[in-house]
């Protein structure tokens, strides 16, 4: 009898990807995530443009990666991320992006929501005194 070992878990991936055009903010950002193992991410990436003449020049184009995701939560039929970049360059700015979907029903790869987008800035912009702004918006999703 030859010895045989006993079967591992399985774990099986899917992905989601999510957008938003407004004239605000355009997103397109997606990845890859395993399932059985917390929902863990892979390969997070995408591009941001914020729109808004709040945002300074090195925020307004964004190559996103996993660093400038520090938190998402994907159970059930929710799918939340949280995006966040600074500039790297001049003064202080930076944007916090929340983005908070649902689907409808439990198999559905449709989620659709909200973005709360906050822009930051150290300096405010000539002709303003503000130092930040907060926008808001539609963001759709989908998970399979």
């Amino acid at each position: 009898m030859s010895p045989s070992c006993p079967p591992g878990p399985a774990f099986a991936s899917g992905g989601f990807s999510c957008t938003v055009d407004d004239k605000v903010l355009s997103l397109d950002a997606e990845s890859a995530f395993s399932h059985g193992l917390g929902e863990g991410l892979l390969n997070f990436h995408g591009a941001a443009e914020i729109r808004d003449p709040f945002a300074p020049d090195g925020l307004r184009k964004v190559t996103l990666a996993p660093s400038h995701l520090p938190h998402h939560w994907l159970n059930g039929n929710e799918l939340k991320l949280r995006i966040y970049s600074e500039t790297a360059d001049g003064p202080f700015a930076s944007f916090d992006l929340v983005v908070e979907t649902k689907s409808s029903e439990a198999d559905d790869p449709a989620y659709t929501g909200t973005y709360r987008l906050q822009i930051y800035r150290a300096e405010a912009p000539a002709g303003s005194d503000e130092q930040q702004v907060i926008r808001t918006g539609t963001a759709e999703c989908s998970v399979g």
